[in-house]
């Protein structure tokens, strides 16, 4: 019983919000806690405050917090699953989403931040339908497929088009995470990986009147995920945030164009999402540091001298009243 409610609660926050953000994974430096919804046009503003950079949004969005400064997350690691609005992955901290605007709007957002501090850092986008041709050689060396495990499969078939394509990507994604140790080198720069997944709707609508084939394609889906996930942790020592989201490009659309009803809902939550301080020229850190230690010169200088002043003997050390002796006032 309990297992249905929970499924219900689920469906109708994804009928409500289009979509599902999950933080699979997150250094003890930041924390995501709550279940408030988050706008999807948020998220390359989260994961900028989460390695540490500066954002131009006002307002606050409750579902994060950063506990500690020194000791920030080196690599934020995105998988985007397309066409559906829910896979409910097997752990993590899970909020609904707004999807109001698509996968690659969010990903050239969130490079652009990057690549606009320094040009040297690693940002790759792996769009796993692309196939193996494309992605034969990647920025994590080259790529080596194992054969699809066909006795392992109970209702998927790769007699199926959509189910051969859908296990592709996931062969492309269990390449890239066999290839994450040994390609990734930990340097002093901050990396962004962005994984693309958009094979799984295609299963889903082929198999509507199979619910074990979805149910079977979900489970190979967030196992795969999993690995990933596990990979990225032991490569960052724990340094990483890594979160799945869902798009849905219908959604997207339907968004844009509801005008005063959905459309004017995000603008609103947009306008006070996250708590984020103003841009800041790149001189200020010189002027605040300037400033800084002057003035901390400034005040103990002030309090020398007053100790100085107070501790003095007029008769012995102020020529005012050596000036101004009896001695003198007798010759004149």
């Amino acid at each position: 019983m309990f297992r249905q409610i929970l499924c219900v609660a689920v469906t109708l926050a994804a009928v409500q919000a289009h979509g599902t953000f999950t933080i699979m994974h997150s250094p003890e430096s930041v924390t995501f806690h709550g279940n408030e919804e988050v706008c999807q046009s948020l998220l390359p503003e989260i994961f900028s405050l989460t390695l540490g950079y500066t954002t131009k949004m006002r307002g606050s969005w409750d579902g994060m917090r950063i506990t500690n400064i020194f000791d920030l997350p080196e690599a934020v690691v995105g998988v985007a699953i397309e066409g559906v609005t829910s896979i409910e992955p097997p752990r993590g901290k899970h909020y609904p989403l707004i999807e109001d605007e698509s996968e690659e709007t969010t990903w050239q957002a969130l490079s652009g931040r990057l690549e606009e501090r320094d040009n040297s850092e690693t940002v790759v986008r792996i769009n796993t339908a692309d196939g193996v041709d494309a992605l034969g050689r990647s920025a994590l060396g080259e790529l080596k497929l194992k054969p699809v495990n066909v006795a392992s499969l109970k209702t998927l078939s790769l007699e199926n088009e959509s189910d051969r394509k859908f296990l592709e990507e996931i062969q492309l994604l269990d390449a890239f995470t066999n290839k994450v140790l040994s390609g990734i080198t930990i340097d002093d720069k901050t990396d962004l990986y962005w994984f693309v997944v958009s094979a799984l709707s295609p299963v889903i609508d082929s198999h509507r009147d199979k619910p074990a084939a979805v149910k079977e394609a979900l489970a190979i889906l967030n196992d795969a995920l999993s690995r990933l996930s596990n990979a990225f942790v032991d490569a960052y020592k724990g340094k990483v945030i890594i979160a799945v989201f869902t798009n849905d490009a219908s959604h997207v659309r339907h968004t844009r164009a509801a005008g005063d009803g959905v459309g004017s809902r995000v603008d609103n939550i947009t306008s006070n999402t996250i708590n984020a301080s103003k841009e800041y020229d790149a001189t200020y850190p010189v002027m605040f540091t300037i400033f800084l230690w002057f003035g901390v010169a400034f005040v103990f200088s002030l309090i020398a001298i007053c100790i100085t002043i107070a501790d003095m003997d007029p008769g012995r050390d102020s020529i005012i009243y050596r000036m101004t002796s009896n001695r003198m006032k007798k010759d004149n």
